[in-house]
């Protein structure tokens, strides 16, 4: 039989021994040492001038002093004397003044641990979900700095997201999905996803419900503005002689299309309470189309279904440039400068274009 234990190397007492206390002591001492083993540290190569009984280092180097040629193992000291031990694989101790938990794997100290191959906290790890954690929230803290959470992927077709789910159901999951464009999906019922907003990763383009193409925002499917003020789209060009445009809803009861220019309003529609609109520039009204149909232009209230308060002004035609009289269909007009009996208006019957003046083919 051993007189050693084969771990710690603790005295045995024998059946026969006298002053069995002394082996018992020191097995003691031994256990008082290394079980729950703390180092104070770990780079000292000659013992401090004034250890406390009880602590332990790890001689750093090849050992000074006393310690010389005990590199690589445990000191401990009980006044009057140090005692030696030498790690073994699995040991574990912490280092305090480096506030660092290492573990010795047979040949040297290494940080605790090296490498995991799964970790669950508060939860199980398995071979797909290498790190779990259960709780209600987990921070990752930049303290005085910032903080990058990175999620890499060895390949353009291979996805690099973060899923959000509902009992273990995807219902939207956002990264880099089978490419280089960031994507956001969402699911019903984790099996069929839709593609909500994708951003293109070279232009930087956007596209809602659609691939990103040549414009900064591309929307397949309609958009809603829904706001208790006065909604309102903006598009504004920010150059030096740039102009605005507002599409929105001034008050409850009418709708409304702005064009702005520096001061004054260049176009302005109305949709109001009597359902009419109308059309501004300059800073006053132009035209108006009445709710019954009948249009105004240059007044507000139209009697006929062209109602027109000034000249007007017909195109030009030689007779072998007018349009076909079938084609323009009846009641079509034209100012036709080179007709028979000199220039005047011309009128389609539908088959041919005729003098206002006489009735005859021009």
């Amino acid at each position: 039989m051993s007189h050693f234990t084969q771990k710690l190397g603790l005295p045995v007492m024998s059946s026969s021994q006298a002053q069995k206390h002394v082996t018992h002591n020191e097995a003691l001492t031994i256990l008082d040492s290394l079980v729950q083993l703390g180092l104070v540290s770990r780079s000292l190569e000659a013992p401090p001038t004034d250890p406390q009984d009880g602590s332990c280092y790890l001689v750093a180097g090849e050992g000074a002093g006393v310690w010389e040629g005990r590199g690589s193992t445990i000191a401990h000291w009980q006044s009057p004397m140090w005692t030696y031990f030498q790690p073994r694989a699995g040991w574990i101790s912490w280092i305090a003044d480096e506030e660092l938990l290492l573990v010795f794997d047979g040949d040297a100290w290494r940080s605790f641990p090296g490498t995991f191959g799964s970790l669950g906290i508060n939860a199980a790890a398995d071979e797909l979900n290498r790190l779990a954690v259960g709780g209600a929230a987990s921070l990752f803290d930049g303290r005085e700095g910032g903080h990058s959470l990175k999620v890499n992927k060895a390949a353009s077709a291979a996805s690099a997201n973060v899923v959000w789910q509902t009992g273990y159901s995807g219902r939207a999951e956002l990264g880099l999905l089978g490419s280089d464009d960031l994507q956001l999906k969402v699911s019903a019922d984790g099996n069929t996803w839709e593609n909500a907003i994708t951003v293109d990763r070279i232009s930087g383009n956007v596209g809602l419900g659609r691939s990103p193409g040549a414009a900064r925002l591309e929307v397949s499917g309609g958009i809603r503005n829904s706001s208790s003020f006065s909604p309102y789209l903006q598009l504004a060009n920010t150059g030096p002689s740039g102009a605005q445009a507002w599409i929105g809803i001034p008050d409850w009861n009418r709708s409304a299309f702005y064009i702005y220019g520096s001061v004054s309003d260049i176009m302005t529609m109305y949709d109001t309470p009597t359902r009419s609109h109308r059309l501004y520039g300059g800073g006053s009204e132009r035209i108006r189309i009445a709710s019954g149909g009948d249009v105004g232009i240059g007044t507000s209230s139209p009697t006929a279904r062209l109602h027109v308060a000034g000249a007007i002004r017909a195109g030009s035609y030689l007779k072998a440039a007018l349009p076909s009289a079938a084609t323009v269909g009846a009641g079509t007009l034209a100012y036709v400068s080179d007709a028979a009996g000199g220039a005047q208006f011309a009128y389609s019957d539908g088959t041919q274009w005729l003098k206002m003046r006489d009735g005859n083919p021009v």
